[in-house]
């Protein structure tokens, strides 16, 4: 008995596209593209469904319900009938992707993530269930990596190219878009990645002195002592040294000869080290 169709319940609204929910979707959009099995999305209420799954598949023939995106994909393409060793090799490679993939987030695994899908594009080829479900897990990190990031690995940015212009994936990433929340990727905070006025950053340097310059507006600022009695923490610097310094950065950023200068709280540094 084969479908000419299944229905996609979602069941908690519309996903952000960074979840495995999103990615989920995308699978089986992709899958049920490539295999010729229209796709009915349906919405359901939460308080009515009673579930806490994001969405479910219903299938006509035989009449039950898949709940894991990639056993939806295996269903679609039949892989229980590859041969033995195909299917040995193909279920392995779905299982690192369960295991290892689904679990790196771009923000702060993209360069891993890349790294990672490089190394299996050679196997997994421009079609079939590994592909659908390795360009749904990849398809957000991909999408939003840094041109540099991805020309970085030929084998994968080639990959990612040629899935883009098959039909299946032509056909889905519409439907896709218009059923999940758009989210940005956020880089993890480094040195490299940070957007800082040059002119306002402080930077120390014990050789250089700032000294009054004639005819200039020169800033002397000065803050009480961050007074800690216990674990520091915010407030103990909120009331001295954090608001002087956003003046001190203000005043750099206006061209003002500005400095800085402060102290520190033995008193209170005796009492943490106790």
């Amino acid at each position: 008995m084969t479908n000419s169709s299944i229905s996609l319940v979602q069941n908690l609204g519309a996903p952000a596209a960074n979840t495995a929910a999103a990615a989920g979707l995308l699978k089986v959009l992709i899958a049920a593209q490539a295999t010729g099995i229209a796709v009915e999305l349906v919405n359901t209420d939460k308080a009515t469904s009673g579930s806490k799954l994001p969405f479910w598949v219903v299938l006509s023939s035989p009449q039950t319900t898949l709940y894991d995106a990639n056993a939806v994909v295996r269903f679609l393409y039949k892989t229980g009938s590859l041969p033995l060793a195909e299917r040995i090799s193909l279920e392995q490679h779905l299982e690192w992707e369960e295991k290892t993939l689904s679990g790196l987030d771009a923000d702060s695994h993209m360069e891993e993530i890349l790294a990672a899908a490089d190394a299996r594009v050679v196997w997994l080829g421009n079609s079939g269930a590994a592909a659908a479900v390795f360009f749904g897990a990849l398809y957000f990190a991909l999408s939003n990596a840094k041109p540099a990031a991805l020309g970085a690995f030929p084998a994968l940015q080639q990959w990612y190219t040629g899935q883009l212009e098959s039909p299946a994936v032509t056909a889905a990433l519409p439907v896709y878009s218009a059923n999940v929340i758009k989210v940005l990727v956020r880089e993890e905070p480094s040195l490299a990645n940070r957007n800082v006025n040059s002119d306002v950053e402080f930077t120390y340097d014990p050789a250089k002195k700032v000294l009054p310059v004639e005819g200039q507006n020169n800033i002397l600022i000065t803050s009480a002592l961050p007074y800690v009695n216990n674990v520091p923490h915010l407030g103990n610097i909120i009331g001295s040294t954090l608001s002087a310094d956003v003046f001190a950065r203000y005043s750099r950023a206006r061209g003002n000869n500005t400095l800085f200068i402060c102290g520190t709280d033995e008193y209170g540094t005796a009492t943490e080290t106790k």
